[in-house]
């Protein structure tokens, strides 16, 4: 049954959690528990929507004290379907936290993990600004990032994850692990160190930021 209701922990997490929680007792279960990628078709206990990095550790807490699967989302593009997931949570960032902003006196961009694309274009382009990321409005910055990052510019600007200069990270454990060049952390950038990732002209903060 899909549904928060009966496992250890859950009352205690709803009262702490400032987003919203969807589970198969609310009419909207269906519309979240689905994702771009309709190959990808499972059954979560509950879709999370967290609004700020406090909510974001709450639920990777909640999930890891409980024994439960875990899947983040953003575009929900993931091919392998690794956005959603059967009988755990969903860590859908999208809602609440896809915000872009740029700085021009640094000339970055500052982006939650729930961030898509298109945002980042819109942020970044009227400032005569581009940074290289995927083809698709609609896929999830973090997503796209984590897993190199290839696109239309790439053979100009490198990979996405080139981009990387500043990272807020919530690791598995619910910790929250500030990188940088000063402050690289290996273990915890994983894939996303593919190639120099702190380099120049674009921050991404992971939306656990």
């Amino acid at each position: 049954m899909s549904t928060l209701d009966g496992i250890s922990g859950a009352q205690d997490f709803k009262s702490k959690f400032q987003g919203d929680i969807v589970d198969n007792k609310c009419e909207d279960y269906h519309e979240a528990r689905s994702i771009w990628n309709k190959d990808a078709d499972k059954y979560p206990h509950a879709v999370v929507r967290p609004k700020d990095i406090e909510d974001v550790v709450a639920a990777v807490r909640f999930a890891r004290d409980a024994g439960l699967l875990t899947s983040l989302r953003c575009g929900g593009h993931s091919y392998q379907g690794h956005s959603t997931c059967d009988d755990g949570i969903v860590i859908d960032l999208s809602t609440y936290m896809g915000k872009v902003v740029f700085d021009p006196s640094q000339n970055v961009v500052r982006a939650q993990g729930g961030a898509l694309l298109g945002n980042v274009d819109r942020a970044a382009v009227p400032n005569g600004r581009v940074t290289p990321a995927g083809i698709v409005s609609h896929t999830g910055l973090g997503g796209l990032a984590l897993g190199g990052g290839i696109g239309y510019l790439t053979r100009s600007f490198g990979l996405t994850c080139d981009q990387f200069i500043r990272l807020r990270v919530v690791t598995a454990s619910g910790e929250v692990v500030h990188v940088s060049e000063k402050r690289k952390c290996r273990p915890v950038l994983g894939a996303a160190r593919r190639r120099r990732q702190f380099r120049h002209r674009h921050r991404f903060r992971t939306a656990h930021a």
